[in-house]
């Protein structure tokens, strides 16, 4: 039983560092027309786009590639911007609404996001 025990507590010292909890991802990008911009990923392919006082969502992603065989996805936000990101050189594109071309976003930082536990409502007020 001792030795059971014992597998057992290191299975959990060398298990629990590798199912770490994910909350998201994000990349902040500094775009010509906008400047900061906060890029957020999440599961299910929830997409975020946080710029001044601006906030948008988008969910799905379109993974295609061009005529000469590089891959890349394209993120479309709920105001008609598209996100595209070129994966082999990690390289952001940002296509607005409004235009035609795609503006070149350099990458200032990455980072992801931590777990947060938030506190159980149950309905009652707290007074």
């Amino acid at each position: 039983m001792k030795m059971t025990l014992a597998r057992s507590l290191l299975f959990c010292a060398v298990a629990l560092p590798l199912s770490a909890a994910w909350a998201g991802d994000a990349v902040r990008l500094d775009c010509l027309t906008r400047q900061n911009v906060l890029i957020s990923f999440f599961k299910y392919h929830l997409t975020t786009m946080k710029w001044g006082n601006h906030f948008q969502i988008a969910s799905g992603v379109r993974k295609t590639q061009t005529k000469a065989g590089k891959r890349y996805e394209v993120i479309s936000f709920r105001n008609g911007d598209d996100l595209i990101y070129f994966p082999a050189n990690e390289r952001y594109y940002l296509i607005y609404a409004d235009q035609q071309k795609p503006e070149r976003c350099q990458t200032e930082e990455s980072f992801t996001y931590p777990v947060v536990s938030l506190p159980r409502y149950d309905g009652k007020a707290n007074s």
